[in-house]
């Protein structure tokens, strides 16, 4: 199995990437290192340095590290940014995405992977309450929208492209490696 991590480089990526590793597959990594850092990412592990929003830098990935299942962790996940740059917010978390989903409809990718958001959708939950699946989206910045739009549209369009996707809705995440702005501290 040849597995392309997008969003490799940051903190949550990185992590998966270690994990993939441990099992024996073979992993790629995939961030334009706008949060992530290059020493996240382990010897020995493929690194390209491309930004989702470029096709044929995408192109180049798939064509040489030909991945059978991607796990797509990158993402514009600043708040303040989407609040300063919607546009961009969109651009890489929409459309960056569906490049992505082109891109192993193109090469023949079977599986993909991909993280949303938890409880950023939901906003503001009263106290004593939990967000369930049920819950009415009220997202109370730009980028929950790109990540519930993403939600709901990439794996119907990955089954349109004969792959398989699977969302996974993640709570903040945190860890003694992780700095304020998302990076990791080692």
């Amino acid at each position: 199995m040849r597995v392309l991590v997008t969003g490799g480089a940051g903190f949550i990526g990185s992590h998966i990437v270690e994990s993939l590793l441990e099992e024996g597959l073979e992993v790629a990594v995939l961030d334009n290192l706008s949060t992530g850092k290059r020493e996240n990412v382990p010897k020995g592990v493929y690194f390209y340095k491309v930004d989702l929003r470029d096709r044929e830098g995408l192109e180049r990935v798939f064509r040489e590290f030909r991945p059978t299942h991607v796990s797509h962790q990158a993402a514009q996940a600043s708040v303040k940014v989407s609040v300063e740059n919607p546009v961009l917010d969109f651009e890489v978390n929409l459309l960056g995405g569906l490049n992505l989903l082109e891109a192993m409809r193109k090469w023949g990718a079977e599986k993909l992977v991909f993280a949303s958001t938890g409880g950023a959708i939901y906003g503001e939950v009263p106290e004593g309450e939990a967000a369930e699946e049920t819950w009415p989206p009220g997202p109370k910045a730009p980028t929950p929208p790109a990540r519930l739009v993403s939600s709901t549209t990439f794996p119907p369009t990955a089954r349109i492209t004969a792959s398989s996707g699977l969302p996974s809705a993640t709570a903040t995440s945190t860890a003694p490696a992780k700095t304020p702005t998302g990076r990791r501290g080692w």
